[in-house]
Formats: structure tokens, sequence, C-alpha cells
């Protein structure tokens, strides 16, 4: 049977089962019906549990066709007729180069012969993989005449139309009635500043219902002033320290709780009695030519303070100066 008369999904395929297997068929059919019915009885049966349940269907490498039929007819081709097949469209020459080349055999080749080459250029152009890319036929191209001065004018007339700038067509608003103020009485009574009435509270008065009330005994718990025990601020000199105090134990993360920090890098302590006393090794010990070089005074010089204010150096009395530095020496004016 041929592919096309057959339709793979309108059957399914069930898998053939094992020659070594078909003993054991009647007893694990008895036992899927017990399971069934048990299954029945005692679970709620739920859409989304039964469509997850559906073993999926195994597709094998090669399947044997459906015999249904399709319902689309067969088409019948004879042996005569040509098929449109894609090595033959793909067969078919560019429709650029039958151009080119059409345009230099022009008046090489007979009429007879340019017939044939228009018939081989419509072929292509009509082929599946010239219309697929959407290959336009070629256009004769006209021959672009020279105006004339009536042309000009024409277009010398547009051009002034065009140039004008647009009008715009705005809409006219219909003017809003207006009264005149003398009958706007309304106005001057809004433009009056607002006048407030100041609330004055009434004067405090004794009631009959104020003088026959009784007060519970929860208000006049809350009425009272607290009592505070005085005796616990004031306490006489030393404390005592209660016994459990005394008997009580550190723990041991008490004890390390206790301990000061430890830096990486601390100052040695200086643990002397008196701190500024000269030892006697020190006391006996001679200084080395480079201690008393090092320990002498540097003299500097004093640049600031000079012997002779006025004197000048023989370098300026030898020195001449630059014509540019003559004439900024010269008075303004001058």
């Amino acid at each position: 049977m041929w592919l096309k008369e057959a339709q793979a999904e309108c059957c399914e395929i069930a898998e053939p089962l094992p020659s070594h297997t078909e003993c054991f068929v009647p007893e694990v059919c008895e036992e899927l019906s017990q399971l069934q019915c048990l299954h029945d009885q005692q679970f709620i049966r739920r859409r989304r549990i039964w469509e997850l349940a559906k073993p999926t269907r195994r597709v094998p490498r090669f399947t044997p066709f459906c015999p249904c039929k399709l319902k689309k007819p067969i088409e019948i081709i004879h042996l005569d007729k040509r098929e449109n097949t894609r090595t033959e469209q793909l067969a078919y020459p560019t429709v650029r180069r039958l151009m080119l080349f059409k345009k230099d055999v022009a008046k090489l080749f007979d009429p007879y012969r340019l017939v044939n080459l228009n018939r081989i250029i419509r072929k292509s152009l009509l082929s599946v993989y010239s219309r697929l890319a959407n290959i336009q036929p070629p256009q004769e191209t006209k021959k672009i005449t020279k105006w004339d001065k009536a042309d000009w004018a024409k277009h010398t007339i547009i051009l002034v139309k065009l140039a004008k700038p647009k009008k715009t067509f705005e809409e006219e608003k219909p003017a809003s009635p207006s009264m005149p103020l003398k009958k706007m009485k309304r106005y001057k009574y809004l433009a009056l500043p607002k006048k407030r009435e100041e609330l004055e509270k009434p004067v405090w008065t004794l009631t009959i219902v104020m003088a026959r009330y009784k007060a519970s005994d929860r208000t006049k718990a809350l009425a009272k002033p607290t009592e505070r025990d005085v005796s616990q601020l004031h306490r006489e000199l030393p404390i005592e320290i209660p016994r459990g105090v005394l008997k009580h134990k550190a723990s041991k993360r008490t004890i390390e709780l206790s301990e000061p920090r430890r830096t990486a890098k601390a100052a040695p302590s200086d643990l002397k009695e008196n701190a500024f006393v000269v030892s006697p090794t020190a006391l006996t010990h001679k200084a080395s030519k480079r201690t008393k070089e090092l320990a002498e005074p540097r003299e500097y010089e004093n640049k600031h303070i000079r012997e002779n204010p006025f004197a000048i150096s023989p370098t300026a009395l030898k020195a001449k100066a630059k014509p540019r530095i003559v004439e900024l020496a010269k008075p303004k004016g001058s």
C-alpha cells in the first residue's frame, strides 16, 4: 500500500507481546480486574489523575501503515505528462543572465530564435524559485522629453501656489454673556471679610445630678495618691551583702568574660615604682664618637639678617640691563 493511500494517525498501534509471556496473560487479567474493583471502591476519581495515569504511546522506528484510506482523491499522472520537479525548476537559468544575453544577441539572432529566447525567459520568470524571490519582469525605459515654455509656465504657477503659507482656520469663539457690576449684588457680599463668632465658655455651675452623684469604690481607689516605700531609697552604709552572694562560685564562662581584653599589639606597661630613676649602667656608660657628633647642635646659615643690608653684590655691579627692563623702568608718560 502506498503512503498517499494510508493515514498514520487514524488507528492506534499496539505493541505485540513476546512469545514467552503469553502464558501469564489470564492470571494478569484476573489480578487487574480485582485491582480495578478495589480502586473503584476506595479512591475518588479525578480527571487530572486519570489523564496522568495514561501511558505515553511509544512509537517504534518502523510502524505498519493503517489500512484506512484518505478522503482526498489521488491524482493520476500519465507517463507522457511532464512533472514540475525541483530539478527542472532549478535547471532554468536566472532571468538576469537571460536578459543580458538577449541584449547582446538582439542584432545577431533571427526573430525566430528571439521568440524561443523570450519563451525561456517567461518560463524562468514563472518558476517556483523566481516567484519566491519576487523577481519582476523587465520594464521598458521611457525617454524623458524636454519641457517647453508652456510646461515651465504651468510648473511655475503650481510652485507659486505651494510657496504661499497655509491659512489657519480658527474657530470664532462666541462672546460670553456679561453683566454690569451694579447688578452683581452677590460679588459685593462675597467681597466682605468673613466674620467669625467667638465661642464663650459657659460658667461652671453645680447641677443637681452632680450633687446627687455617688462615686464607686474603684473611682475612690484611683483617686487616692500612690504611697511609695521611702525606706528602700535611703540605705545605711555599709550596705549588707546577702549570704547567697558571698557563697556564690563563678562559672568558667564568667571568669573568661571578667578577664581584660587582649589586643594584638599592646604597649608594655611600666610597672616600676619610680619610672624616672636612672639605672647604674646608664650612668657608667661612655658615649661613642658618632653619638657625640649627633648630640652636637646643627649650625644653620642665617640668610635673613644681613650685617650690611645696603651692600651691593659684585655680580649685580657687573650686570647689564636688557632693553625690555629699561623700557619698564621708565615712568609713564615720558
